[in-house]
């Protein structure tokens, strides 16, 4: 399929860059097979063959591909069909696989829109609650973990040396952590700061980092704003800092807030609130949050 598609333009697989690729995506989007289910068979052939370009291009597509549906979908369950409708007057769902290029175009006039409506405050209150899928069965054996450390501090100490090993199983067998290569200088940096992912308790908090996107190209640049590009996780704003230090409204970074939520949500088997301390779309070099520990959980 893919490879067809890479000969009738003179180039081969093992070669196929991330233009190449999204050139292809082009092609199934213009057809109607842009599918979940081909751009998971790309994934597998990408995996088996080692084809690092590919496995990140494919990774790319599906990664938060379900943001701007559910975003549409809670619209509708928490307010109302009307203001869905303003909110997405002349904008059609995004395709899967469109080019990273296009998504913040998307993100851009919603969030403008949304925030306009209904004003800052309830606009974050919408996205801390994720528009993220949240990925029960997956984050479950966190939970039972959890359950077995005698506190949360633990806890916390005990997932950020799983992340570590984690990191070095990727980087020893020359594989990718998600889309990005392990050098030595990004397990020293993990190693070094435990915020980053796992997070350290402070008080009835738990203050967390991002681990940068592009962790490996983050480390070596001295530009501040290819630093927030490379940093940056969100496929639906990474792109926009290649034009802009602020591209889209700060608001948004509140959506990863809920992104951490889910998962401490399911850790703690209750609802928790989830604060945004920094984030790149306000300016700062880094995003952290803060995690309130119900009142329940054992600290210390």
């Amino acid at each position: 399929m893919v490879e067809t598609c890479l000969r009738s333009r003179s180039k081969e697989i093992a070669t196929a860059t991330r233009e190449d690729f999204y050139d292809y995506s082009a092609q199934l989007i213009k057809v109607g097979k842009n599918t979940a289910d081909n751009y998971i068979s790309i994934l597998r052939y990408a995996y088996f063959k080692k084809l690092n370009e590919l496995i990140i291009a494919g990774m790319e597509v599906l990664d938060g591909s379900e943001v701007i549906e559910n975003f549409s979908n809670r619209l509708v369950s928490e307010f109302n069909q009307e203001l869905r409708d303003y909110i997405f007057e002349g904008i059609k769902l995004p395709a899967l696989g469109i080019s990273p290029d296009e998504k913040p175009k998307y993100t851009r006039k919603l969030i403008a829109r949304l925030e306009g409506k209904i004003g800052v405050d309830e606009c974050m209150k919408f996205l801390n609650r994720g528009l993220r899928d949240r990925y029960e069965e997956s984050r479950k054996p966190d939970r039972e973990k959890f359950l077995k450390s005698k506190n949360i501090d633990e806890f916390l100490k005990q997932k950020h040396k799983d992340f570590v090993v984690e990191l070095e199983r990727h980087f020893k067998n020359n594989t990718l952590f998600f889309t990005q290569e392990i050098s030595e200088e990004v397990l020293e940096h993990v190693k070094s700061d435990p915020y980053i992912e796992s997070g350290v308790r402070e008080g009835n908090k738990i203050i967390i980092k991002k681990i940068p996107h592009m962790a490996k190209e983050y480390l070596a640049e001295k530009d501040e704003r290819k630093k927030r590009y490379y940093y940056c996780h969100c496929p639906w704003v990474k792109e926009a800092f290649e034009e802009s230090d602020k591209p889209i409204s700060p608001v948004f970074c509140s959506c990863s807030a809920g992104f951490y939520r889910a998962y401490w949500e399911i850790v703690f088997d209750q609802p928790v609130q989830v604060d945004v301390l920094a984030s790149l779309l306000n300016g700062d070099p880094i995003c952290k949050f803060a995690v309130h520990i119900p009142d329940n959980v054992t600290t210390g």
